[in-house]
């Protein structure tokens, strides 16, 4: 059985758009997708709220199912095979029960009740903590991306195990959507005491790095010829270079945690931030993948 993409839906415009783009992915790798909505007395949707203002057990759950099969028909399946999956429990807790065999949990930057924290890390980055495959908080209108999308995907790289890792599922997404490569890395901007030695000594520290991005994109990627692969390598922060880059590109992947200038992205410095601000949709990758 082909592996599902599993995606948190609650009737509201950024789950939708999350669904929208779990969609089209699915079409890219030939997966089929399940389409949750979780409710309970905690978090209920607002557009089950608005179906019922008195209703028991029973007629709560009929009207989620309702809004479930509403979100799918705004959004239009095409050609993919679509699960639906009612679940009376927290956001978070419902997509833990059922993202075991998923092969990625897509979200979206913004919903209804407790789900709008999804931006600010109730579910997104929970998920991210927890899952071990891909999760992608959807960022931005998916209505308005270009047909066809040529702008890059782009992947944060520190030579890391854990990075190599996001490179390589960052270059199967490049591969699917026959877009180029961006591999950025980033030095980390200090504040130097002396500027005239550091500055002697920046060259240098930039070339050390272009040769470890060189080595890792040649170790990671050495069976994805089919790639337009450019190289980025700035002195600057990894949170402000990857949100610049991430600018212009369609999708930002990130490893879950990584080391040097990409430490701490399970603690949520690099991760957080991304999911937080950048203007494309935004995949973290398990160590693992």
């Amino acid at each position: 059985m082909d592996r599902t993409i599993l995606v948190g839906v609650d009737g509201s415009t950024g789950s939708e758009d999350a669904l929208r783009w779990a969609l089209r992915e699915a079409w890219l790798r030939a997966r089929p997708v399940t389409a949750l909505l979780a409710w309970g007395s905690d978090g209920l949707p607002r557009e089950v709220f608005r179906r019922v203002v008195r209703a028991d057990h029973e007629t709560l759950e009929t009207a989620a199912t309702e809004a479930l099969e509403q979100a799918v028909e705004r959004v239009g399946a095409g050609d993919v095979d679509v699960s639906r999956l009612v679940v009376e429990a927290p956001p978070l807790v419902a997509l833990e029960k059922n993202w075991t065999g998923a092969e990625m949990v897509v979200v979206g930057s913004h919903g209804h009740g407790p789900v709008h924290r999804v931006l600010a890390g109730s579910v997104a980055q929970g998920a991210v903590n927890h899952a071990r495959i891909p999760v992608v908080v959807v960022r931005g209108s998916t209505d308005r991306a270009p047909r066809p999308d040529r702008r890059p995907v782009v992947v944060g790289v520190d030579g890391s195990r854990n990075s190599v890792g996001a490179l390589r599922w960052a270059a199967r997404a490049a591969a699917l959507r026959q877009a180029p490569l961006r591999v950025v890395h980033a030095v980390g901007r200090t504040e130097p005491l002396y500027p005239g030695l550091v500055i002697s000594g920046q060259s240098d520290l930039l070339r050390r790095a272009q040769t470890m991005l060189d080595e890792t994109v040649a170790k990671g990627l050495h069976h994805a010829s089919e790639v337009v692969v450019d190289t980025v390598v700035t002195a600057e922060a990894p949170t402000s270079a990857l949100l610049r880059e991430a600018a212009d590109a369609q999708l930002l992947v990130v490893g879950r945690r990584g080391r040097g200038g990409f430490a701490d992205l399970l603690l949520g410095s690099v991760s957080h931030q991304s999911i937080l601000h950048a203007a494309c949709p935004v995949a973290v990758v398990h160590d693992e993948e």
